[in-house]
């Protein structure tokens, strides 16, 4: 799932209302630059996010080992090994250290988790359009699911997800008249291809924005 929208924090509590329910949970990762601050009412500064389930890292730390894959593949493909598997982990090679560190620690029986991205926009340079697909299908044949928040002009790669929304919409305490474009969708209502939704009108969303901001409004006027 591919989520772009110009308001950070409100861009967050939308990827966060989209996970917060799903069955095998989620793991966060936040693309950060030296020196960001978040904003008081971002979700990242909530405790919404387990701290066991959180992990921000720099965008070099997320750049593909194209080199690794490349080196397992020419080994492993003058051995007897069954071809898929040796193309399989020549991809798993690829794929940044840390999210082979996240593939490490999904559980091996029920629903997986969800892996959520923020600040995607900071990996622009590091990921041509031809890499966005294998990386994404890597992510998924190794049992993952992606959602990439992306704060900036929609990138070309993001046709290679499932499901592409922009976000229209200034700051969390404003989300009921929020836009959610659905660029990229399924048939079914309500996110359907093509759609014009207010974020109250997507129940997923809407659910969970209903309590938890208004929740986090409560606390922050306490303090």
């Amino acid at each position: 799932m591919f989520l772009c929208g110009s308001d950070r924090p409100l861009l967050r509590w939308v990827a966060y209302a989209l996970v917060a329910n799903h069955a095998g949970g989620f793991f966060w990762g936040h693309v950060r630059i030296e020196g960001e601050v978040f904003d008081d009412s971002d979700v990242l500064k909530t405790s919404l996010i387990p701290r066991e389930r959180f992990i921000t890292v720099s965008p070099s730390e997320l750049k593909r080992d194209e080199m690794a894959g490349n080196v397992a593949l020419g080994g492993l493909m003058r051995s007897e090994s069954d071809a898929d598997q040796v193309r399989r982990f020549a991809d798993f090679l690829r794929l940044p250290a840390q999210t082979q560190d996240l593939f490490s620690r999904l559980p091996q029986g029920g629903p997986s988790p969800v892996l959520v991205l923020s600040g995607g926009q900071r990996l622009t340079a590091l990921y041509t359009r031809a890499e966005v697909g294998p990386t994404l299908h890597s992510i998924l044949e190794f049992g993952g699911s992606m959602l990439m928040a992306w704060s900036d002009d929609p990138p070309s790669g993001r046709s290679e997800f499932d499901q592409v929304f922009h976000l229209k919409g200034h700051e969390p305490a404003k989300w009921r008249d929020a836009i959610l474009n659905v660029e990229k969708g399924g048939s079914a209502d309500p996110l359907r291809t093509g759609a014009e939704l207010r974020l109250v009108e997507v129940p997923q969303v809407a659910s969970v924005l209903t309590r938890v901001i208004s929740s986090n409004q409560r606390d922050n006027s306490g303090q």
